[in-house]
């Protein structure tokens, strides 16, 4: 599929998706987040994609929603149409796609990650950043409120005080204050962020993609569920992974003192 606003390319097992309108800092359209949808489904949908990374062209990752938008909206209802607010198209339907994903997803944040563009990165299970990139929720300086789930997820990754400050500020937070909080995993220098990137993509990929679906389905359950029902599912999984072919892949290989080929096992 061709994207007006994306890049998608795979390399090996890896999908790299890119935002991709630099010119305009990857700010965000109704486009964007519909190929943002279709692309994360496509990737997911893919058997020989096991990682996903995202990240954007140019100077910044996405430096908000798109404003021309908002004026086009306000303009609309002010003469009496009914033209509603640019919202995230198929916000709700994308953060369900994400959060069900069946593989990991990467964020590698080069630039700043404004608004929009910082939510659609807590609905990755990794974050890494630039040394020169900022994050910023700015909703209530736009005089809007923050979406894709963000009011659910910030607490939960730094702490409810945390996301607090940055929920109702808006302000603009460096890289490393983004890591010291535990948003971000790691910050490097701009020209090692995809080689960060890739290097830990390489190590999800040395594990069996069986047991990544299931790990992660058990990481966001849990944070959701009590003990019990969290021990419930990892009995559950445990008993599907036993099962799974890679399993029995690394065993085999074990005996035979080789590295486990996973992929030629999923066919």
């Amino acid at each position: 599929m061709a994207y007006e606003t994306l890049l998608y390319e795979v390399a090996g097992d890896v999908v790299t998706i890119t935002l991709n309108r630099p010119a305009k800092l990857n700010a965000y359209t109704g486009t964007m987040g519909a190929e943002l949808f279709e692309a994360f489904r496509a990737a997911d949908a893919d058997p020989a994609a096991r990682v996903i990374i995202l990240t954007g062209a140019g100077r910044a990752f996405c430096a908000g929603a798109d404003l021309g938008g908002f004026a086009s909206a306000i303009e609309s209802r002010e003469a009496g149409g009914s033209t509603p607010p640019p919202r995230p198209n198929m916000g709700y339907p994308f953060s369900i796609l994400m959060r069900g994903l069946s593989k990991p997803a990467i964020a590698a944040i080069n630039g700043y990650a404004l608004g929009v563009g910082c939510t659609m990165t807590l609905l990755c299970d990794v974050r890494i950043a630039a040394e020169e990139a900022k994050l910023g929720l700015i909703f209530p300086r736009v005089g809007v409120v923050t979406e894709l789930g963000s009011t659910y997820l910030l607490p939960r990754l730094i702490g409810a005080s945390r996301a607090a400050e940055m929920m109702l500020t808006g302000r603009h937070f460096t890289a490393r204050e983004c890591l010291e909080m535990g948003l971000l995993s790691h910050v490097t220098p701009a020209d090692r962020l995809m080689a960060k990137a890739r290097e830990i993509a390489g190590e999800m990929l040395q594990c069996s993609p069986t047991a990544l679906d299931y790990t992660r389905r058990a990481l966001y359950q849990g944070l959701d569920g009590t003990m019990e029902t969290a021990m419930q599912f990892e009995a559950f999984a445990i008993g599907r992974c036993y099962e799974s072919p890679e399993h029995k892949e690394y065993v085999t290989a074990f005996t035979e003192k080789r590295k486990p080929d996973f992929r030629r096992v999923r066919g």
